[in-house]
């Protein structure tokens, strides 16, 4: 039987299709997006909010749902792991350029907050299946 290649079909998408690969690109994009405003001046960088820990909140909620998409059939550890260490080097990176203590983990408790908040529906979703009725 050939597998369903449908969009919305109930079958597994082909790792090459064009939603795979536009999801890679924008984790990458987004990835991309944060390293940059990182290494930029502080003036360069546009402000989208208001509060400088919201947009580091935001700016890892979108880089762990790009990610999500992205590795569709990855462990959520496994993920959760690799940004975790992502936003974990680039606050030390930051510590290396003679930044403070606290604000370099002000800064990471927000970025881990938006990882935490991207993950954390599947992760209740998986956690509730446990508790499921068998099947008969």
């Amino acid at each position: 039987m050939e597998p369903d290649r449908s969009l919305l079909g109930q079958g597994p998408y082909p790792i090459t299709g064009p939603v795979a690969v536009i999801s890679r690109v924008a984790f990458l994009a987004s990835l991309a997006a944060i390293v940059i405003a990182v290494f930029l001046p502080s003036r360069l960088v546009p402000q989208f909010a208001r509060s400088h820990y919201l947009e580091h909140f935001a700016a890892f909620y979108v880089a762990g749902l790009c990610g999500l998409a992205a590795s569709p059939r990855a462990r959520l550890r496994t993920v959760w792991g690799r940004l975790f260490l992502f936003t974990s080097g680039l606050e030390l990176l930051h510590l290396l350029g003679g930044a403070s203590w606290r604000t370099l983990l002000d800064n990471w408790v927000a970025d881990v907050g938006g990882l935490a908040a991207a993950f954390a529906p599947l992760a209740v979703a998986r956690f509730r299946r446990r508790f499921e009725p068998p099947s008969a």
